[in-house]
C-alpha cells in the first residue's frame, strides 16, 4: 500500500502562527485535514526575537493541525519567511551548451539554474543566504560554436528552452536572499518540533500562489500582503516575479496608532480595530458612536466612530505610498496594468480597497485564497492567504526540497537541488488545479 503523502504549510507571523495539513485524495483533489492557529509570541517584524517563545507557538500550532491525521506522519513542511532582512535582485548567467546535437535538455537547463545559483550566492554578501532562484526568461545565442555572426542569430526572452538548438544559453533569474542567521532560526523553531523543513518560502510568493490569477501575472500586477509586523510585496511581469520587498510596517502599527489616539492599551485597541475600524471616514455615519472600554479603574468613554478611522486612514495611505515607492525602485514608473491585489489580515478592513484606489489611482482588488476545491470557509479569508499558498507551493515546487543542516557551513546543506523535476511538477500542478 502506498504511503500517504501529507503537505504542510506553516505561516510564522508576528501576530499568529498558522499551520495547515492536507493530503491528495483518491480523485486527485487536495483535502484539508487540519489547521492550527495560535497567537504568535517572540516575533518582531517578521524576525525571531525570542527563540523559545516562537518554538512553543510553532509546536502548539503543528500539534493542533495534526490532530486529525491519525497515525500519519508529516514528512516535512513548507515554512514562510519574511522580515526586513529580505532582499531581491535580478541577475543573468551564461552557460555554453556542449551537447553534440545542440538541443537544450532538461538536464542542461537544471545545470544552468545551478550555475545561476552559484553566481547569485557569491554575490549575496557575507552572512546572507539565497532563498529562491526563479527563472524569468532565457536567451539562446548563435550556432554550436558559440559565434554570433549576425544580430539575428540571437533570440532573447524565451520562456521554454527544452528542445531548442543553441550554442550557449542565458538565464535571467529573480533571486531572493535573507540574513543567514535569521533563516537558520526559522528552520530551528520548526525542527524543534521534530518536523523537518522541506523548503523556506518567501511569504509574499506563497500568498501570490493562493490569490493571483494567471491573467494578473501575465498583465503584470503588485501583490501587497499586509501582515502583523510587515507588509510583503512582489511585482509580477509577464507571468513571473520581477521584484520582491518587505516593508517594516504592518497591521500592528495600525493598532499602535489607534492605541495612542484613544489612550487605551494595545490589546483593547486591537479589538476596536477589528470590530469597529474602517479605512474611510465617509463610510461611517456621522452620528455613530463607539464605547471605549475602561481599564485599571478608568471609566468607559464614548467617542465618534469616525475618530477611530482617521489614524487608520493616515497609516494606510502611508503604506500604499511606500508600496508605490518600491514599485518605482523596481524600475517601473507606474503600477502594472493589472494593478494592486491586497491580501493579509488588514485587507478585511472596510474601505481598504476604496482607499487604495483613491490613493494610487488604479485597479485594486482584495485577494482571497483560492486554488483548493472545497477549502473550508474559515480559511477563505485574506489572513490565511500565506498558509494556503504554502500548501500550493509545496505541491507545485516539490522538487525544491533542500537538506537543511544547521551544523554545516551553509543553510542548504552540501548538495542543494535547484532544478525542477518536470514530470513530478506537472503532476503536482494538476493536483493544485483540481
Amino acid at each position: 500500500m502506498a504511503k500517504e503523502m501529507y503537505y504542510t504549510g506553516i505561516d510564522i507571523g508576528s501576530s499568529k502562527v498558522c499551520s495547515i495539513v492536507a493530503r491528495v485524495g483518491t480523485d486527485g483533489e487536495l483535502k484539508i485535514l487540519g489547521t492550527g492557529v495560535v497567537r504568535s509570541q517572540g516575533m518582531l517584524k517578521g524576525k525571531i526575537e525570542n527563540l523559545n517563545e516562537v518554538q512553543a507557538a510553532v509546536k502548539a500550532s503543528l500539534e493542533e493541525s495534526q490532530k486529525y491525521i491519525g497515525k500519519g506522519v508529516i514528512s516535512g513542511v513548507y515554512a514562510g519567511v519574511s522580515g526586513v532582512h529580505i532582499s531581491s535582485s535580478n541577475a543573468r548567467q551564461v552557460l555554453r551548451n556542449p551537447g553534440e546535437d545542440g538541443d537544450v535538455s532538461n538536464h542542461r537547463l537544471k545545470q544552468l539554474i545551478q550555475s545561476s545559483f552559484s553566481a547569485a550566492g557569491s554575490g549575496a554578501g557575507k552572512g546572507r543566504e539565497v532563498i529562491h532562484i526563479i527563472p524569468i526568461s532565457y536567451g539562446i545565442d548563435g550556432p554550436l560554436d558559440g559565434r554570433i555572426d549576425h544580430p539575428s542569430d540571437s533570440l532573447a526572452g524565451v520562456r521554454a528552452l527544452t528542445g531548442l538548438q543553441s550554442g550557449q544559453v542565458e538565464v535571467e533569474a529573480h533571486i531572493i536572499s535573507g540574513d543567514a542567521a535569521a533563516l537558520k532560526n526559522n528552520v530551528k523553531v520548526v525542527q524543534a518540533g521534530k518536523v523537518p523543513v522541506n523548503s523556506l518560502v518567501l511569504q509574499a510568493l506563497a500568498s501570490a500562489e493562493a490569490t493571483l490569477t494567471g491573467d494578473e501575472r501575465e498583465l503584470g500586477c503588485v501583490l501587497m500582503d499586509i501582515g502583523g509586523g510587515t507588509t510583503d510585496m512582489v511585482v509580477y511581469r509577464e507571468g513571473n516575479p520581477w521584484y520582491s520587498a518587505v516593508i517594516p510596517v504592518g497591521g500592528n502599527q495600525l493598532t499602535k496608532d489607534l492605541s495612542v489616539a484613544t489612550k487605551i492599551p494595545w490589546y483593547l485597541a486591537e479589538d476596536l480595530k477589528v470590530k469597529w475600524g474602517a479605512a474611510l471616514p465617509e463610510m461611517v455615519r456621522v452620528d455613530e458612536e463607539v464605547v471605549l472600554p475602561g481599564y485599571q479603574g478608568q471609566p468607559q468613554r464614548v467617542i465618534q466612530r469616525r475618530d477611530l478611522t482617521e489614524p487608520l486612514q493616515a497609516r494606510l495611505i502611508e503604506m500604499f505610498k511606500l508600496v508605490l515607492l518600491k514599485v518605482r525602485q523596481s524600475g517601473l514608473r507606474q503600477f502594472p496594468n493589472a494593478g494592486l491585489v491586497i491580501t493579509g489580515g488588514c485587507a478585511d478592513l472596510p474601505g481598504v480597497k476604496e482607499l487604495a484606489e483613491n490613493t494610487l489611482g488604479g485597479p485594486v482588488r482584495i485577494g482571497y485564497p483560492t486554488g483548493i476545491a472545497g477549502l473550508p470557509s474559515q480559511l477563505r479569508k485574506p489572513i490565511f492567504s500565506t498558509a494556503v499558498g504554502l500548501l500550493l507551493w509545496g505541491i507545485k515546487h516539490q522538487g525544491e526540497q533542500r537538506p537543511y543542516r544547521n551544523s554545516e557551513r551553509t543553510l542548504w546543506g552540501a548538495k542543494p537541488f535547484w532544478g525542477r523535476n518536470s514530470t513530478a511538477d506537472a503532476e503536482h500542478e494538476e493536483v493544485a488545479a483540481r
